[in-house]
């Protein structure tokens, strides 16, 4: 039997699945791969996190989309193949209806701004049949459809629009599905053929589909089914869309600058409909400007924190007069914290279509940024690159990734900077740096006794364990062995001489830890 071939992302979330590794889960499935996928083995990622016992990796796939129906095979293979009654019973438990990435950080905030109206602009409104009034963001509907887009350009100028042979039910949904709220279970058998209608006319990708398919199930389990199956592609079809709108409408409408007073008139006039201006600097001092917009720069904490408390000494508002009309004589601008353009794009992908691909060589910088932001899920994904990158530490001294962990708070790099000594500590043994590392982790705890540990030598000598297979039990058992041959077989000869390292380290330093 010829084996199956694997994405080498789908790959990478088994394998993640399989260690409990969640912030690389997280990573990986925002990457756009399948959940309800499976392996070379036939294993979903679902059902190696429970068989290797992993609840909260469980419970964040379930989150996400994949599917666990006890009347399948697969689904039977996860309840009861689970390692624990925990895991079993969040299976039981957990509702196939909602079975859908609703969660999903990207697809909640996309959500969230159809309700929202304290300071995300609306800039266009449609009004119905029953003269009911329905306000929308033109660059949502720009993005999520090029017949819409098309529309925008030339029928829709104007920003309220009129049409008077859609019902305002048929409206509501359609606009409810364009912004990704769950609204499948909701529809009608008789409201199906007005929006089937509706889909093809503004050429909406798959829910022409989805309702085609379901107009003919009558089982609600199997009706659960395919909503559950369908959300999950919308999703994802809806994130495609707005990385495409990303690169062709905001990069492509971006504007280099000499003088940053000197706005041209095309930013406000361009295909990505911008209320907010996001300028750059990178550190030639070259100056870029991105039209974007408040409802999605608003999903970094920072963005959002600044404009519900009014804290305008952080908001430029630029003097502009050719650039009049709905947004008065001045343009909200923010400023973006120093970096290269390229960064600010991968932030910006992020922000708009949870895109994660972030290059090695920019990890730090998007780390950084992000942590300026207050945006620690992307602080998470970064410092995930940086720790499954090889090149990574070719290029950059793991001693300066451990102080960098320590500024910004990030466990995950603190973790794999100790790991990383701990496997080369023979090699690093003789690097003053070593020494400079240890004290400063000393001098990290407040109030410090004379029993306390220092979290660096912990960490050593933890992952000096890890590094040679030990558990404690066998270290006291290996210390009451004289046969030395079978010593360096096991290889306690080498753990020792490690360990012996640490311990002179300490000495010179007069530690006693």
């Amino acid at each position: 039997m010829l084996s199956k071939p694997m994405d080498k992302n789908f790959e990478e979330l088994c394998y993640s699945c399989r260690t409990g590794d969640m912030d690389n889960v997280d990573r990986l499935i925002s990457t756009g791969v399948n959940v309800n996928s499976v392996d070379k083995f036939d294993n979903s990622p679902l059902f190696l996190a429970s068989l290797c016992g992993h609840e909260e990796v469980v419970k964040l796939l379930l989150q996400r989309g994949a599917v666990c129906d006890r009347d399948r095979y697969e689904g039977a293979r996860c309840i009861y193949g689970a390692l624990n009654d925990a895991i079993r019973d969040t299976l039981l438990s957990y509702d196939i209806s909602k079975a859908v990435d609703v969660k999903q950080p990207f697809a909640t905030h996309i959500s969230s701004i159809y309700n929202e109206e304290s300071f995300f602009n609306r800039d266009i409104s449609f009004r119905v049949s029953n003269d009911q009034l329905y306000t929308a963001h033109r660059f949502l509907l720009c993005a999520r459809s090029t017949i819409l887009a098309g529309k925008m350009a030339h029928e829709w100028v104007r920003n309220d629009v009129i049409l008077s042979e859609v019902r305002s039910d048929i409206l509501e949904i359609f606009f409810k599905f364009l912004y990704l709220i769950p609204v499948l279970h909701q529809i009608e058998p008789e409201q199906y053929e007005e929006l089937i209608k509706l889909s093809n006319e503004f050429s909406i990708e798959l829910l022409p589909e989805f309702l085609d398919k379901a107009r003919h199930i009558a089982d609600p389990t199997d009706k659960s089914r395919l909503m559950s199956d369908y959300q999950y592609k919308f999703t994802e079809v809806a994130r495609n869309q707005l990385l495409v709108f990303v690169n062709n409408c905001i990069f492509g409408s971006a504007v280099d600058l000499a003088d940053k007073e000197q706005l041209p008139i095309s930013l406000m006039n361009c295909s990505a409909y911008p209320d907010i201006l996001l300028s750059v600097q990178n550190r030639n001092g070259s100056i870029r400007i991105y039209p974007c917009h408040l409802a999605v720069l608003s999903r970094a904490e920072y963005f959002k924190i600044m404009f519900t408390h009014n804290l305008k000494e952080k908001v430029e508002y630029v003097k502009a007069k050719h650039l009049l009309g709905k947004y008065g004589s001045v343009i909200p601008q923010l400023t973006l914290p120093n970096c290269e353009f390229e960064v600010a794009e991968i932030i910006l992908r992020y922000l708009y279509a949870d895109n994660t691909d972030i290059p090695w060589m920019y990890a730090i910088d998007v780390l950084l940024v992000a942590d300026i932001l207050l945006e620690d899920r992307l602080k998470t994904i970064a410092s995930t690159i940086i720790t499954q990158s090889k090149e990574f530490i070719q290029q950059y001294n793991v001693f300066d990734v451990l102080y960098l962990s320590w500024e910004i708070g990030v466990e995950r790099l603190e973790q794999f900077a100790a790991k990383f000594i701990a496997i080369h500590l023979q090699e690093l043994y003789n690097d003053p740096e070593i020494k400079r590392a240890i004290v400063l982790s000393s001098e990290r705890i407040s109030l410090r006794q004379e029993t306390d540990t220092v979290e660096l030598v912990d960490d050593i000598r933890y992952y000096l364990l890890r590094k040679y297979s030990f558990e404690p039990d066998d270290v006291e058992l290996f210390e009451n062995q004289d046969d030395l041959e079978y010593l360096k077989q096991v290889g306690y000869l080498e753990y020792r001489k490690d360990m012996e390292i640490v311990d002179d380290i300490l000495s010179r330093l007069n530690l006693d830890v």
